[in-house]
């Protein structure tokens, strides 16, 4: 385990995992056939998943609170902190990548050279993928937004910027105005949170001093979050409703989710010092987390097939969801953990993902 590691933030990235399988397994469970028969499934889900739209948010805030730590006071300073990130990230990501296209192209007896290379290069091997490009982007930007982040305005800037680029985006998906901003560049949409990490780690020690910490915040954090996941449903209710847009509004990018993004991430910062014990389990899943995003969907699809033959079970969403998350979470940790023990660590490590 890394020196600096701290069990929080283990915890932390654990809790947010199960989320981001949660959030995958709700998709898999909106097909027609549920909600015809049983039409209170669909508001259930709806506001699920706004209920775990934290996930992504959350690894980019954890990526940039610790990019925060490192030094980048020089150009070799920034080679090194590059090199280092993109061999823990991207060896990895191409080595599944590839798997699972050569896998598509098996099973489609068709190999597209041109779009395999575009896949590759947008994350599209697999959905969840695009988090990797999307980090290598942020971490390529550190040292403009460490500048940023010296000034004192500098994160107001972030905040504008991507308020900005929220706006086109609900452009594009709402009204169907033609987006400015390249889909090869997803960094803009993230951009605050890997930001308001950096700000907070860098500032960690004059904030504990402030006479208003983040402790004092416990008492505001549990309303603030009821408030704007109670909005985040609302706005999800208003998309579908009215603009029939079903997949804009079960997405984390909209401004309501990403208000209550910043909730659970502070609720976070004001307990992690109060708590001294954190679950095992929780834990054990953020040392997996990395090696559990690159494959549980590879997983996750056949056990929702799977799952999906009973009716009674798929029948009764909240049970399909708990066993497809419980199932996939499950088999995801057993194959690393034996992966782990079989195979040398370098190859666990840097080519599988399955670091601690």
């Amino acid at each position: 385990m890394a020196k600096d590691r701290d069990l929080s933030f283990d915890a932390f990235r654990g809790f947010a995992i199960t989320a981001v399988i949660g959030i995958h397994a709700a998709y898999s469970g909106f097909p027609v056939r549920t909600f015809s028969n049983h039409w209170w499934n669909f508001p259930l889900l709806v506001a699920y998943c706004q209920l775990l739209n934290f996930a992504v948010p959350v690894f980019f805030f954890i990526s940039g609170y610790w990019t925060s730590k490192k030094r980048i006071e020089s150009w070799e300073d920034y080679k090194i902190f590059l090199l280092n990130r993109f061999s823990r990230l991207l060896i990895p990501y191409f080595f599944w990548s590839v798997i699972l296209l050569m896998f598509a192209a098996i099973r489609e007896h068709k190999i597209d050279v041109h779009q395999i290379a575009l896949k590759l290069m947008t994350g599209r091997a697999a959905e969840p993928y695009y988090f990797v490009i999307t980090l290598v982007q942020l971490y390529i930007l550190t040292p403009l937004l460490h500048y940023i982040n010296r000034r004192r305005v500098g994160i107001l800037l972030v905040i504008v910027f991507n308020v900005l680029s929220l706006f086109a985006l609900y452009l594009s998906r709402v009204f169907h105005v033609i987006c400015p901003l390249p889909r090869m560049l997803p960094f803009y949409t993230w951009i605050i949170f890997f930001e308001m990490g950096l700000w907070i780690g860098m500032r960690e020690d004059k904030l504990d001093n402030k006479k208003v910490s983040l402790k004092d915040l416990r008492l505001f954090i549990l309303p603030a979050l009821v408030i704007c996941l109670l909005i985040s449903v609302l706005e999800g209710v208003i998309l579908l409703t009215k603009y029939g847009n079903l997949y804009f509004a079960l997405a984390p990018i909209k401004y309501s989710s990403f208000l209550f993004s910043v909730c659970v991430i502070m609720g976070f910062l004001s307990i992690r010092e109060h708590l001294r014990c954190y679950p095992k389990f929780l834990v054990t899943l953020g040392n997996y987390s990395f090696g559990i995003y690159l494959v549980h969907m590879i997983i996750l699809k056949p056990v929702a097939g799977l799952l999906q033959r009973s009716d009674i079970v798929y029948s009764l969403q909240p049970l399909y969801q708990l066993l497809l998350v419980f199932i996939t979470m499950s088999i995801c940790v057993l194959a690393i953990s034996i992966s782990r023990r079989l195979f040398p660590k370098f190859f666990c490590s840097k080519i599988l993902g399955f670091c601690s």
